[in-house]
């Protein structure tokens, strides 16, 4: 009986065929279903402890949430940054193994401020404090903020107190969170212990101390800030030099406003709108 030989096809393995998808890239997301599927290639790829790339995943999701609700109303806002801060619990934090530092609340504490929540804002308070940070100059800033946006000065001015040391934003701050509320005449006097503490005012300092003298009808007061810029070497950019005309023309010294407006390389419409009502009033007097 002859031999039958049977030739099986050499069998090679191939790798299995998978559809290649684009690198994950959450700010790129359009919609919800997208994100989630760039989530997945997240996981996927095994990328879930890059933080940087899962804050970027955790921010598209809560702009694409919240894009999606039309004109939401102050009230929900509210509740979104309280379900942030109560969610921040010192002892579930410890329990899980994560930790709070104090770079953790400036930035939730400028979206209380722009908010503005007051009380969000106690609540982070609150946080910071059991988690020790209440003494840090960057947090402390930006509780006063928080305190100066919903117009408690006295809250703001406690806490401006306590702070040792003060820059010049807190400051600035503190000085704006006065002109805010009309009392020109603390702005003026912070201002002087901010001379007396030797801390050296930058232009958004001088620009606030400015607006309150305007509004206060001090010529005399802005005209003292107008000798410290020219004789101390400020660079007088479109900012500083739109307040010193808008001082003069708001205390009627209009020759002054009109010698500076002269000057202004770039005239924009907003350097002259203080200005420009205080002429028509002039004329119609």
């Amino acid at each position: 009986m002859s031999s039958i030989t049977h030739t099986f096809p050499l069998q090679t393995k191939t790798k299995p065929h998978f559809t290649k998808l684009p690198p994950p890239s959450p700010h790129a997301s359009t919609t919800l279903t997208h994100l989630k599927r760039v989530h997945a290639q997240i996981l996927h790829s095994k990328l879930e402890r890059s933080y940087s790339l899962l804050l970027k995943l955790v921010l598209s999701s809560c702009t694409l949430s919240s894009g999606q609700i039309q004109k939401p109303e102050t009230h929900f806002c509210n509740n979104v940054l309280r379900e942030f801060a109560r969610g921040m619990e010192p002892e579930k934090i410890r329990r899980d193994g994560s930790s709070l530092d104090r770079f953790s609340f400036p930035p939730l504490l400028k979206a209380v401020s722009k908010a503005p929540a007051l009380t969000e804002g106690l609540e982070i308070h609150g946080l910071a404090t059991k988690s020790g940070f209440d003494s840090d100059p960057f947090i402390q800033t930006a509780l006063i903020s928080v305190y100066v946006s919903c117009g408690r000065i006295m809250e703001a001015r406690l806490l401006f107190d306590k702070m040792s040391p003060r820059d010049v934003v807190t400051w600035t701050i503190m000085l704006d969170g006065y002109s805010q509320i009309g009392l020109f005449d603390q702005v003026l006097k912070l201002y002087e212990e901010m001379e007396s503490s030797d801390m050296e005012p930058d232009g958004i300092t001088l620009c606030t101390v400015l607006s309150a003298c305007g509004r206060a009808g001090n010529l005399s007061y802005g005209k003292a800030i107008h000798d410290f810029i020219s004789n101390n070497g400020f660079v007088v950019d479109s900012h500083l030099q739109s307040a010193l005309v808008n001082i003069y023309a708001n205390c009627g010294a209009m020759d002054l406003a009109q010698q500076l407006s002269d000057q202004v390389s770039s005239k924009k419409l907003g350097c002259f709108n203080c200005y420009g009502f205080r002429v028509c009033k002039t004329w119609t007097s």
